[in-house]
C-alpha cells in the first residue's frame, strides 16, 4: 500500500515536472523577483544537499577517524546519499530557466563564480558516490576482480568525496552573501558558509540514524543501537558546536533577537526547536539515546531543524524585502513530493537487489577455543 502511495505521487510530480518543462518557470511557479529562491531550490537543492551528506560524513568517521564500528551504516548512508544527488541536479535541472543548458558549467568556466565551484563540486561528487553505487551492483553480480580493483583505489576516492563534499556544502551558504542587505540580520552573516557546513554535519548524522531506524521498521531488521546509540553522542556533539557557533555570530554582530514577528518565530523554532533540544535530549538522557524512539524522535527534530535553515536562509529572511509575497504553487509542491517519492523508492529497489546490509555487516567474531 505505502509503496503505490509512492508511485502515485512519484506520477504527480512527473507530470507537474513535464508541465513545467514544456510551459516554463512562470506558468507552473510563483517565483517572483522579492523571491527568487523558492520551493525547488530550497528544499529540493540546499536541503537535499544536507541531507544526502550522511555518505561524507560517514566516510570521514570510518576512514579518517579510523572508527571502523560505524561500518554496518555506511553503504545505506551511500546509497542514500547517491540517490539524493541525483535528485539534486534533477532539482536543479527544473528551476533552470534553460534546463537543457544544465551542462554548460562543463565547457564554460567562470572561476569567480560561487556557482560554477558548486557546480563542478556536486558533479564530481555524484561520480564519486555513483562509483559507490557501481561497487554495490558489481558485488550483487559477483564481479569479485572489478570490485577488487575498486576497493584498491576506495581510500582515495574517499578523500575526494569528503573533500568535495566539504567545499560545496560550505559554498551554498556563501552564495547567498551575493545579496545580504535583502535577508534578515538573523540569518544575513559573513559566517554563513562555516554555519552551513556546520548544520550539514549535524543533518547527515541526523539522517542517517533516522533512516537505519525507519528502514529497520520497514523490513523488519532490529535497530542497530549498538553503534547508533554511540553514534547519538556525536550528534549532540555537533548540534552542541552548531549551537555555539550560531549563538557567538548572533552576539558578534549584535543581533537584535527578541520579537514577536513571524520572522523571528520562525528563528526561534529552528534554534530552540531544532537545535538546542535534540542537543538537550542526547546529551544529558542517557535512556534517549538507547530507545529506537527517542533516537527517531531526536534525530528527526535535528534533521527537520537543518531543513528549517535552508527554509528560513531562502524563503523566511527575505519575508521583509519591499512588498513581495510568496507561497508554493500546487506545481512546485507536486514537484517537490514527487522527487521525494521517487527518492524512497529507489531506495527500497536499491535495498531490496544490492547487497547493502549485506556488504555493511562486519564479518563474525571467531569462537575461541574451548568455547562454544
Amino acid at each position: 500500500m505505502a509503496r503505490l502511495i509512492l508511485y502515485a505521487v512519484a506520477a504527480a510530480g512527473t507530470v507537474a515536472g513535464l508541465a513545467r518543462l514544456v510551459l516554463g518557470l512562470g506558468a507552473v511557479t510563483n517565483l517572483n523577483d522579492g523571491f527568487p529562491w523558492g520551493l525547488w531550490i530550497t528544499l529540493d537543492v540546499m536541503a537535499g544537499v544536507a541531507l544526502a551528506a550522511g555518505g561524507f560524513t560517514l566516510s570521514a568517521i570510518i576512514y579518517v577517524f579510523n572508527l571502523k564500528r560505524y561500518e554496518p551504516l555506511l553503504w545505506p548512508a551511500k546509497l542514500s546519499a547517491f540517490i539524493g544527488y541525483v535528485l539534486v541536479v534533477l532539482g536543479i535541472a527544473f528551476d533552470l530557466g534553460f534546463p537543457w543548458r544544465i551542462w554548460h558549467p562543463l565547457v564554460m568556466w567562470n572561476t569567480h563564480s560561487v556557482l560554477f565551484e558548486i557546480s563542478w563540486c556536486v558533479m564530481a561528487y555524484t561520480t564519486v558516490l555513483g562509483l559507490d553505487v557501481l561497487l554495490l551492483v558489481l558485488e550483487r553480480l559477483g564481479r569479485q576482480r572489478a570490485v577488487r580493483v575498486l576497493r584498491s583505489v576506495y581510500v582515495v576516492a574517499v578523500v575526494v568525496g569528503v573533500t568535495l563534499s566539504a567545499l560545496h556544502q560550505s559554498s551554498l551558504g556563501a552564495l547567498f552573501l551575493l545579496m545580504p542587505q535583502k535577508m534578515s540580520d538573523l540569518w544575513a552573516t559573513r559566517a554563513l558558509g562555516p554555519l552551513f557546513y556546520a548544520s550539514a554535519v549535524v543533518c547527515g548524522l541526523s539522517a542517517v540514524m533516522v533512516e537505519s531506524l525507519v528502514s529497520a521498521r520497514a523490513y523488519r531488521r532490529k535497530p542497530e543501537l549498538e553503534v547508533l546509540t554511540p553514534l547519538s553522542k556525536a550528534l549532540a556533539t555537533a548540534l552542541l558546536v552548531y549551537l555555539a557557533m550560531k549563538v557567538t555570530d548572533l552576539y558578534a554582530r549584535g543581533v537584535h533577537l527578541w520579537s514577536l514577528d513571524r520572522v523571528h518565530l520562525f528563528f526561534y523554532l529552528e534554534l530552540f526547536g531544532t537545535v538546542a533540544l535534540p542537543a538537550a535530549l542526547l546529551g544529558f538522557f542517557p535512556a534517549v539515546r538507547r530507545s529506537p524512539a527517542g533516537l527517531l524522535t531526536a534525530a528527526g527534530l535535528a534533521a527537520f531543524g537543518v531543513v528549517l535553515n535552508r527554509f528560513n536562509v531562502a524563503i523566511t529572511a527575505y519575508a521583509g524585502y519591499g512588498t513581495f509575497t510568496y507561497f508554493p504553487s500546487i506545481g512546485e509542491v507536486a514537484v517537490t513530493f514527487g522527487l521525494f517519492a521517487i527518492g524512497v523508492l529507489a531506495f527500497d529497489l536499491g535495498t531490496r537487489h544490492l547487497p547493502v546490509y549485506h556488504l555493511s555487516a562486519p564479518p563474525p567474531t571467531p569462537a575461541r577455543p574451548g568455547t562454544g
